[in-house]
């Protein structure tokens, strides 16, 4: 009896066990744009049959700065901007960007009187880049190609930024206790310094305006020798509303430039 008491028992924990795993690995598909969620407040993104994911026209068309109409007679989505024109059609796989036919190896959908389109396409049309995390469920897509990171196929996520692995540049997330969500090092011992200058820009132009980013890397770049002084300082990025602290780099052989990125809301003063 104490013999079927226990298996019983184990069963049971297991099952629960089995339940909240299965549970836990259901996140929901995200998409981001230039480093800043994109926000679907009723309908939302999924993966197609196709294996392709699809979002609400609108909201991903808006997110990427274009305008977007809806041509019901021709029952297509219609997105313009910087004179570029792209027409998805609903439930053909041919499209046209610029009056021009191409083919997808998926299609437009009408769901519950809501236009689905899928993302990369959408987004490649405007020459954006376009990346995918399964473990995550995120797609990633950046329109500024100065922000272009390498190595795509090889890449991880910190703090909403793309960082290639391999690079000397020290990219890390923060505790969630802390202030910050993200800091960039820079190490004199590392390899090739000038190198991550250059790395750290690109993975900064993924998120903030080209501004912040210029006056970030003119303070990061007169540090050229290790016995080269930087005085702390702070940045503000309004296109975030971000601050950023950079602490005194001294002039010592194991020395370092840091950047801690602020969590939005925060103030490192």
């Amino acid at each position: 009896m104490k013999k079927i008491a226990i298996t019983i028992l184990t069963v049971f924990m297991l099952t629960v066990f089995l339940a909240n795993v299965g549970y836990a690995i259901d996140i929901p598909l995200r998409v981001v744009v230039n480093g800043e969620e994109v926000n679907f407040p009723d309908a939302k993104p999924f993966i197609d049959a196709n294996g392709r994911t699809q979002t609400p026209a609108r909201f991903i068309g808006e997110a990427l700065g274009a305008t977007v109409t809806w041509d019901g007679n021709a029952k297509k989505a219609v997105f313009k901007m910087n004179g570029t024109t792209l027409e998805l059609f609903i439930g053909k796989k041919e499209y046209q960007l610029n009056g021009q036919k191409k083919q997808m190896d998926t299609e437009a959908l009408l769901i519950e009187g809501r236009t689905f389109v899928p993302a990369r396409y959408v987004a490649e049309a405007f020459g954006a880049t376009v990346s995918w995390n399964a473990a995550i469920k995120t797609v990633y897509i950046n329109m500024d190609k100065t922000g272009k990171v390498e190595n795509e196929g090889d890449t991880r996520e910190v703090a909403g930024f793309i960082v290639p692995k391999g690079i000397d540049l020290m990219v890390a997330g923060a505790d969630e206790d802390s202030g910050y969500e993200a800091v960039f090092t820079i190490s004199f011992l590392r390899k090739n310094v000038e190198k991550q200058k250059d790395d750290m820009e690109k993975i900064l132009l993924q998120k903030f305006s080209e501004d912040t980013v210029k006056e970030i890397m003119s303070v990061v770049r007169s540090k050229v020798n290790y016995t080269d002084v930087i005085e702390e300082r702070y940045f503000y990025d309004k296109k975030t509303d971000q601050y950023m602290y950079m602490p005194k780099s001294w002039p010592t052989r194991t020395s370092t430039i840091t950047l801690f990125i602020y969590r939005k809301g925060d103030k490192p003063f």
